[in-house]
């Protein structure tokens, strides 16, 4: 039953956002409730019910329960989930198993839904975290020191976004390729930058990671506009780049120079630019 409560407890927290209010306890009414009031209210009591103990269990329990039983009456319930989560709760008296076993699921299942947050509930799924760890502390002690610099890690919860771009002058055209790709192979940093216009232009290179130096990537670089062009070693303006970070998930470096594709068409490059936080 705590099993079941506690992966309820995460699946519910990632539909909800954090909030400051003071901890719930036990009835409130539910009378001009909003619904976004009532989300606030169960977010909190959900919160609280993560440093649940055998001598709290009753009183944050029930209040948890209030509070989804508030949300559905304010809200509604379209997929049944806020009243499975009521019914998992029961009758808030089983409270089966030591305290720190308790909080060891807590701290699972809070990792579980952390591991696939999303941009709009990350902050919420890290501080949910760091307080069932913060709980595991509590009830199991950290004798050497792991779960704290866990806790220490999270920092404030407040998500890095990776900074990207890759743009370049096509002739007299500039391209900033705005979605960009990291994917790690191995040792191997295989990127890809598309536009988000309609022509759905391409760059791809690979590249060892922290590898730098001058022309690391031609040997993999391909950019995809109405054709593919790849780097020209003909001897005149050819193809250069130069790989100056590539470290701590930064990349950044320059290229340029002629390109040419599968018929003979040349074109040149200028002003490439090399700028991506992953």
């Amino acid at each position: 039953m705590k099993k079941l409560f506690a992966l309820l407890l995460f699946s519910a927290v990632l539909m909800f956002q954090s909030c400051e209010d003071e901890p719930l306890e036990g009835d409130f009414g539910t009378g001009g409730l909003t619904c976004e009031v009532a989300v606030a209210n169960t977010t909190q009591a959900a919160l609280n019910f993560l440093s649940v103990n055998v001598d709290n269990y009753t009183q944050l329990c029930t209040a948890y329960r209030n509070a989804l039983q508030a949300q559905i009456l304010a809200c509604g319930d379209a997929d049944g989930s806020l009243q499975a989560a009521v019914n998992a709760l029961g009758d808030c008296s089983d409270s089966v198993g030591s305290d720190c076993d308790n909080a060891q699921d807590a701290v699972d299942n809070a990792e579980f839904a952390f591991d696939n947050a999303t941009a709009d509930n990350y902050t919420s799924l890290c501080n949910a975290y760091k307080v069932a760890l913060e709980n595991e502390i509590v009830q199991c002690g950290d004798e050497d020191g792991s779960i704290q610099a866990e806790i220490d890690a999270l920092g404030d919860c407040t998500q890095v976004v990776p900074q990207v771009e890759i743009s370049v002058f096509a002739g007299t055209l500039l391209i900033e390729f705005d979605m960009v790709n990291v994917v790690i192979d191995g040792n191997i940093l295989k990127v890809t930058g598309e536009t988000s216009l309609a022509a759905n232009y391409m760059v791809y290179f690979e590249i060892e990671q922290g590898q730098t130096g001058v022309d690391v990537i031609n040997s993999t670089f391909e950019l995809t506009l109405t054709s593919v062009f790849f780097p020209s070693t003909q001897g005149f303006e050819d193809y250069t780049s130069n790989i100056t970070v590539n470290t701590d998930g930064v990349l950044t470096g320059t290229f340029g120079g002629v390109v040419t594709n599968a018929d003979g068409g040349d074109l040149s490059l200028s002003s490439g630019m090399i700028n991506i936080t992953y």
